[in-house]
């Protein structure tokens, strides 16, 4: 506040003396004579009124700073004559040298790798490597002893090198595996777990009886059916084609719906069918356990149409007649005096057809 007051009492005299000199102009220009001289005469610019805002500004007692010079730029375009140009950095020279750097850097690192992988194979096919045995999980029908052998005749070059799907694909082409997971065990051992066919019944195939899962996948033979009562033989599944999987997956689904059925009520009679054939149609036709009679009972209603075929069996072996007229059973005499009977047609249960041998 102080160095402000006395800044306006410095500035207070000059502004009296600005208006004693525009008194003294003021003075003179009424004593000077008018008339002619006065239109000749120019009029006189008028002078700027000097104020606090318009006031000539005040020297400083001290130098002005002087400003630094900003850094010259060099002008754009120019190059540093140090620098090589483009065209000598595309000569030929220059080019070969960096192709050659390039190919050399290339080189060396293709080497190394290359030494690395030589290594990695002599490294994994040594000793260290070398396979001792196969933990075999899942199996019940197959012994880990027959598992092991199948896996070491594909493992030859130890566990590091072992192709896991080599192994596998080998366990599944194998009838009785019908899944099969590997894993290495490092550094000398292999995991294996299997999941087996599980038999659903035992299916005739040629002169030999086999068993069969629930893909109709047929497999091993009837030793694999263990501790378990014997079921109805199955025969007539398809052995090849493009169709047969699915062939045989539709017929084993109607063998598992025919136990049901004879089996549902009391007495079963599962127990009185000896083989179940498959014709060309899906039809199906039974061969009795104790005679050995054919029947024919179609696509459906097993049960209502064999029991229809086992009455007219134990009206003959009764020598009942009046029974098979019931039964709308033609040459019941005939049947009475002994003559064999080849087949019974049951698909119509309200009259079943008896075949005679001839």
């Amino acid at each position: 506040m102080a160095n402000r007051r006395n800044r306006q009492l410095e500035e207070e005299p000059e502004e009296l003396e600005l208006e004693e000199e525009e008194e003294e102009f003021e003075q003179e220009e009424a004593l000077a004579p008018r008339g002619v001289e006065e239109e000749a005469r120019p009029e006189p610019r008028p002078r700027p009124r000097r104020t606090a805002k318009t006031r000539a500004p005040r020297r400083a007692s001290t130098a002005p700073v002087a400003r630094k010079r900003a850094p010259r730029r060099d002008a754009p375009g120019r190059r540093d004559p140090r620098q090589l140009s483009l065209l000598s950095r595309l000569s030929p020279e220059r080019f070969s040298q960096n192709v050659t750097r390039t190919g050399g850097s290339i080189l060396l690192s293709l080497l190394a790798i290359g030494g690395l992988i030589v290594l990695f194979h002599l490294f994994a096919g040594s000793r260290f490597f070398e396979l001792k045995e196969v933990d075999v999980k899942g199996n019940t029908l197959l012994s880990s002893e027959e598992v092991g052998t199948m896996v070491k005749s594909v493992v030859s070059r130890g566990v590091l090198n072992a192709d896991l799907d080599l192994i596998r694909s080998k366990l599944i082409a194998y009838p009785l595996i019908r899944e099969a997971e590997v894993a290495r065990l490092l550094p000398n051992r292999l995991r294996v777990r299997i999941v087996e066919r599980q038999p659903v019944a035992l299916a005739r195939r040629g002169s030999s009886v086999v068993c069969v899962d629930d893909e109709g996948i047929m497999f091993g033979d009837s030793s694999y059916w263990r501790g378990r009562p014997t079921p109805p033989v199955i025969s007539g599944l398809a052995e090849s084609g493009d169709n047969a999987n699915e062939t045989n997956r539709q017929r084993i689904m109607t063998y598992k719906r025919l136990m049901a059925e004879l089996d549902h009520s009391e007495p079963p009679l599962s127990s009185r069918i000896d083989e179940v054939h498959f014709d060309e149609d899906q039809s199906v036709r039974l061969t009795l356990a104790d005679s050995r009679v054919a029947v024919l009972i179609g696509r459906e209603d097993f049960r209502t149409r064999l029991n229809a075929a086992l009455d007219v069996l134990d009206a003959v072996r009764r020598k009942d007649t009046d029974a098979l007229n019931v039964l709308r059973i033609s040459d019941a005499e005939r049947l009475l005096s002994g003559t064999k009977i080849a087949y019974l047609n049951a698909t119509d249960p309200k009259r079943v057809i008896v075949g005679l041998d001839e």
